[in-house]
């Protein structure tokens, strides 16, 4: 046994000089981590035996002395018994040990309740170990010393594996607390670490105790509770910035349940261009896998922005229907002219109910994904049939032209009857761009704004992020949403764009629209000198003119233009569906010399002013005699033409001068004002009045908002992405191995489940929590 230890210990220490050797021949690179460790090194090496009345200044200096030499040897240490004085129970000596010392406990190996395999032993009886006791002068002495072990010692370069010699230095603490904020993973943490030791056989840890500090730190700032956190950062937001807005519900029994917030920045771009909104709830982010609903759009530079967001229970009416409630009431009242969402019965009845003047369209993504599984039998027995539906809803420019080509590919090939077809015909007006292209839409047709903000977020958060994190990392992706819009706007302003045409209208495009709207302006202009134009018809004054491309017959399109008022209308409606004119009556107005863009053409949102000079308030549904009553609207309209000059103030330090003194100015002149008779009686609004005060039974009473129910997935979930309930009701259905019953597997069988008592939510169960 010893021979064969010694050849092993031989073998090892050939291979570690073996890789010093490779480690010496690198080239040498100046790295702090690397010259300290080079530093402990030489100081492990230069370690001298313990022996017997050797002194320390107290048991931790004895033990880290006791550890550098085990480490120098090719072992680990740990601290064993203590002998106490019978006088005062001071410690009077303090046993340190070879951690192979022992022997495990038979209780511990013959566990009957023992679910999981029992771990390797390591322990093995070693007797190495020193004993240092205290003296009347304070010092301490070492009074035992045992140097032999029953064990074979590791080799230098596996040193680093022993738990004992394991440490994280407080720069290396740090520099993973960066790390971990940043959405850097354990694995990438150690290759960080690594690289900036010096090498893997320099970092004192491995990947696990990485992981291990990392879960350790969590669960020490999620003892308040994960759900409570949230409401105290939320709460915390509000205190800072009056126009933070959020609401909360909980079930019976105070756990969280939904959750809405919006910050004032998400606010005030709603009055901007809250004309047409997104929001796609299939998208995973948090360990309780409540779905991330965020309520997006777009701004003046085609940026995808957010209106807010929100975390739910589940997917009922219900639920929709209070969340978009509480996200109009975060707008002030103000409904947008359309909304896109996924194709969801529950979803489209609470919008029918609570938005009822909003023009409401289904993604048409989600629909065609469908196609090919849906339709499969078709797909693959003819080669045609795709590129024809897809003519069919993509090519067909009028309803009619749309009705009479869906006809002929259904009688074609023989899909009469296919209920999922009637089901999406019978709500084409809805999804088919045919029928949509006369509202207005900022050019989307997709809930693909979502979408990309859930793939945006995926670098901030994952599966196991808890609520608490995910809020502050979601400010992280906001901040850098708009340091990007900051960022676009610095572009436009401070470059000018490349001019292609000798068009006049080219150049008033430029100093009107943005960099990349000018470029959608500028591309449709370059395409209009292509086109081939000649006139059809002429009725009372209105000339048609049908435009197709040079050599191209098809495809062909109509445009009515109206000389008195260089007005026209192309049946591709692009202009009624994006805000931006079409190359087709670019083209109509180059040939008939309207050489300059008309203003009717110019799309506020679109341009470098659709932030500026507006000081009109996001209140449009009140009305001015009831504004003239309420002192909270009226704080709520001055905090909202605050956050507009907070903007323009902080541009620079003259901006920032000028607003201060116009302030301060302003201040004065309102405190020498005289209060009105009518309203002397009436509390100014302060903050804490603009509020709505949360429900006395739950949270204000000082309760404790609890965590909801923490989902345990088996395994990875195949994509962050939750499934529709059309994509859902699309799958083939499963047949039970037990009951021989559909719609379930066996593992989820009635029969195979235990008898829990199950726990719903009600509308009369739910307890709201709403801050303004």
């Amino acid at each position: 046994m010893e021979f064969r230890n010694k050849i092993s210990m031989e073998d090892t220490l050939v291979q570690d000089l073996i890789e010093i050797k490779e480690v010496e021949d690198r080239p040498v690179f100046e790295d702090k981590g690397a010259r300290e460790y080079v530093i402990e090194q030489s100081m492990v090496a230069a370690i001298p035996e313990p022996y017997i009345g050797m002194e320390f200044k107290s048991p931790d200096d004895a033990q880290q002395y006791y550890n550098n030499y085990a480490r120098s040897k090719g072992f680990g240490t740990r601290k064993n018994r203590i002998s106490r004085s019978k006088i005062n129970k001071a410690m009077i000596a303090r046993e340190f040990v070879c951690s192979k010392e022992g022997l495990r406990a038979n209780k511990y190996v013959k566990r009957e309740d023992r679910v999981t395999v029992a771990p390797d032993e390591i322990r093995e009886g070693c007797k190495a170990m020193i004993l240092v006791s205290k003296k009347e002068e304070g010092k301490w002495i070492v009074s035992r010393f045992h140097t032999e072990h029953n064990h074979a010692l590791a080799s230098p370069m596996s040193t680093r594996f022993i738990r004992s010699h394991r440490t994280k230095t407080k720069v290396q603490k740090d520099l993973m607390d960066v790390l971990d904020d940043s959405g850097i993973r354990p694995s990438k943490i150690a290759s960080i670490l690594s690289h900036e030791s010096g090498g893997l056989g320099n970092l004192n840890m491995t990947e696990h105790d990485i992981f291990n500090y990392l879960s350790r730190k969590r669960q020490k700032q999620l003892e308040k509770g994960d759900a409570q956190i949230m409401l105290d950062y939320f709460r915390g937001c509000q205190s800072k910035n009056p126009g933070f807005f959020y609401a909360i519900q909980t079930d019976i029994d105070g756990c969280l349940a939904n959750c809405f917030w919006a910050d004032a920045r998400s606010r005030m771009a709603y009055k901007h261009f809250g004309d047409v909104v997104t929001f796609d709830p299939t998208y995973l982010t948090n360990k309780y896998r409540m779905p991330f609903v965020p309520f997006a759009g777009v701004n003046h530079h085609f940026q995808s922005i957010l209106f807010g967001c929100a975390l739910l229970w589940d997917e009922t009416e219900e639920t929709f229907i209070w969340l978009l409630k509480t996200w109009l009431k975060a707008m002030y009242g103000c409904s947008p002219n359309t909304i896109i969402t996924d194709q969801d019965g529950a979803i489209t009845n609470a919008i029918a109910k609570v938005l009822p003047n909003t023009t409401h369209h289904f993604c048409m993504w989600h629909i065609e994904k469908k196609f090919p599984e849906t339709l499969s039998h078709v797909y693959h027995r003819n080669e045609d049939f795709k590129k024809e539906f897809n003519s069919c809803i993509h090519n067909t420019l009028t309803p009619d032209e749309f009705e009479n080509s869906w006809t002929r590919v259904i009688q074609k090939y023989n899909l009469q009857g296919n209920s999922w077809l009637e089901k999406i015909y019978s709500i084409r007006e809805k999804w088919v761009p045919a029928f949509l292209h006369n509202t207005f839409c900022a050019g989307m047709s997709t809930t693909q704004r979502s979408e990309s903000l859930n793939k945006y977020f995926k670098d901030y958060v994952n599966a196991s992020t808890p609520v608490s994190k995910f809020v502050l990392k979601y400010e992280e992706a906001l901040d850098d949403r708009y340091n990007k819009e900051r960022e676009e706007n610095f572009k436009t302003m401070n470059s000018k764009p490349v001019m292609k045409t000798l068009y006049p209208m080219e150049a008033e495009a430029s100093l009107i629209y943005t960099r990349k709207l000018f470029r959608i302006f500028q591309d449709e202009l370059i395409h209009a000198q292509e086109c081939v134009a000649s006139r059809v018809d002429v009725n009372d004054g209105l000339k048609v003119y049908k435009v197709h491309g040079f050599n191209k017959e098809k495809p062909m399109y109509m445009v009515t233009f109206d000389a008195s008022q260089n007005a026209a209308v192309c049946n591709c409606h692009k202009f009624e569906f994006m805000g931006i004119l079409c190359r087709h009556i670019l083209a109509i107005f180059i040939k008939k010399k309207v050489f300059s863009l008309p203003s009717q053409y110019i799309i506020r949102r679109w341009t470098k002013d659709a932030k500026k000079n507006d000081n009109s308030s996001i209140i449009q549904n009140e009305t001015d005699d009831k504004l003239s009553e309420s002192s909270t609207l009226w704080f709520n309209s001055v905090m909202l033409h605050s956050l507009g000059l907070s903007e323009k103030a902080t541009r620079s330090s003259k901006h920032y001068d000028l607003a201060i003194r116009g302030i301060k100015n302003l201040c004065d002149e309102l405190d020498t004002l005289a209060i009105d008779i009518v309203n002397e009686g009436k509390k100014p609004a302060s903050i804490d009045d603009s509020r709505m005060l949360e429900d006395d039974n739950v949270l204000y009473s000082g309760t404790t908002l609890r965590d909801p129910v923490h989902v345990i997935s088996k395994g990875r979930p195949p994509s962050l992405r939750k499934k529709s309930s059309v994509e859902e009701s699309s799958k083939k259905s499963k047949t039970c191995s037990s009951c021989n019953r559909k719609g379930h597997t066996k593992r989820t069988c009635e029969r195979h489940q235990p008898n829990f008592e199950s726990k719903s939510i009600s509308t009369s169960q739910i307890v709201d929590v709403t801050q303004d």
